[in-house]
């Protein structure tokens, strides 16, 4: 049936749930993702057409999307619509040979299928044409069993006139699918859906953010991968701003993203110098951005610190051989209290019995609890014995930066 094309594919049709269909999305700060997410004649390449899920909320879901075809018989009232992946289900031979293919093909999606899956067949109805948008549901979808990534969804568009015929190819399409743990969690937020709100998912950040947690699913793996891979930025792509005294760069009143962004593209961005409070605001704001539940928030004031490894540093001492820190600024959960857990991107401590003194054993405060003096928990690794009291949460400074 080459007289039947495929017009558009619309992943996000309910910019008010998350749970049978794709999340509000945008491109960066100023950019937006047009819907429906594929056009023909406008979409060739995968990030052409992008589209995200949360895992959580779609959960045992059956998803949907939308799609609307055209053909040039204007006799034609009806005909059968359905998709399959064009990766492990292309084309096959007739006969014999064809039903063992079959048959390797159905292992293969069980395997390797794309992670949307395909489209379950749908009779559609012509008027004028056109059959606008009409509601497909999605099967053999991995959703329920996948993890935090960045695919691609390759499908190819049958049709046929009834059931009894043989299906026809009208195209394929080519789709960017980003699976996120949750919805995302502020400063992002899903309304409202409007070219004007830039705290909308970015598909920029998404693509660096699922590469970091790729093949996590809980909240806390989430925190935990992109904690490590912020801290692995340095020392090339950032560093501890020794030279300026432990400024801020990108988190000064805001969250500079656009420019953080550029800085990970490989351009100038805010130069290669960061602070405790930019590397809080990075890895909350992306690891959030998967769905996780962090804060940026103070300790302090004024307390001495044990040796530690700065990021970017590969020398033990106090961060850039200071007595100590004025505040420092952490990823935090829950209250920010002594009892939450802490995401240090910004240094390693000493993870051995003795933090005071070498030798030392790297340790990335991952999910550490802040705890109390004494505890030997992340306070009685970060600073002195005689600077622990100073070391105190400070909740009151507890928040979420703005994208700016």
């Amino acid at each position: 049936m080459a007289f039947v094309e495929i017009e558009t594919v619309q992943f996000n049709h309910d910019s008010n749930s998350a749970s049978h269909d794709a999340l509000n999305l945008r491109r960066n700060a100023t950019e937006e993702v047009i819907l429906p997410e594929w056009r023909r004649g406008f979409c060739v390449h995968p990030e052409d057409s992008p589209a995200a899920y949360a895992l959580a909320a779609v959960g045992s879901n059956t998803v949907t999307i939308r799609a609307s075809f055209s053909t040039s018989n204007r006799k034609l009232a009806s005909a059968e619509l359905r998709a399959v992946d064009n990766v492990v289900d292309p084309p096959g031979p007739p006969g014999c040979l064809g039903i063992l293919v079959a048959w390797l093909r159905a292992l293969l999606r069980a395997l390797f299928g794309n992670v949307l899956g395909c489209v379950a067949p749908k009779v559609v109805h012509f008027a004028n044409g056109q059959t606008g948008p009409v509601v497909f549901a999605l099967i053999h979808t991995k959703l329920g069993k996948t993890t935090v990534g960045t695919h691609t969804t390759e499908w190819r568009w049958q049709a046929r006139a009834t059931s009894s015929d043989p299906w026809s190819d009208i195209g394929v399409t080519r789709h960017r699918i980003y699976v996120l743990a949750d919805v995302p969690t502020e400063p992002w937020t899903q309304a409202p859906f409007a070219a004007s709100n830039t705290s909308l998912p970015w598909t920029e950040a998404l693509d660096y953010a699922c590469q970091w947690a790729v093949a996590t699913r809980t909240r806390v793996e989430v925190a935990a991968a992109v904690t490590r891979h912020v801290y692995a930025l340095g020392p090339n792509v950032v560093t501890y701003d020794c030279p300026g005294g432990g400024s801020s760069h990108y988190s000064w009143g805001g969250f500079e993203l656009s420019a953080f962004l550029d800085r990970l593209h490989g351009g100038p961005g805010n130069g290669v110098y960061v602070n405790c409070s930019d590397c809080a605001t990075i890895t909350s704001t992306f690891a959030n951005l998967l769905g996780a539940d962090l804060w940026q928030s103070r300790m302090g004031w004024g307390f001495d610190l044990n040796p530690l490894l700065g990021i970017g540093s590969s020398m033990w001492q106090p961060a850039c051989g200071w007595s100590g820190f004025g505040y420092h600024e952490v990823a935090w959960t829950g209250a920010c209290d002594v009892d939450d857990r802490v995401f240090d991107a910004c240094l390693q401590v000493d993870g051995d019995p003795d933090p005071t003194n070498a030798p030392h054993t790297p340790l990335l405060p991952i999910d550490l609890r802040f705890g109390n003096t004494g505890d030997g928990d992340y306070r009685d690794r970060l600073a002195t014995p005689t600077g622990r009291p100073n070391c105190d949460p400070q909740p009151t400074t507890r928040q979420r930066r703005a994208l700016i």
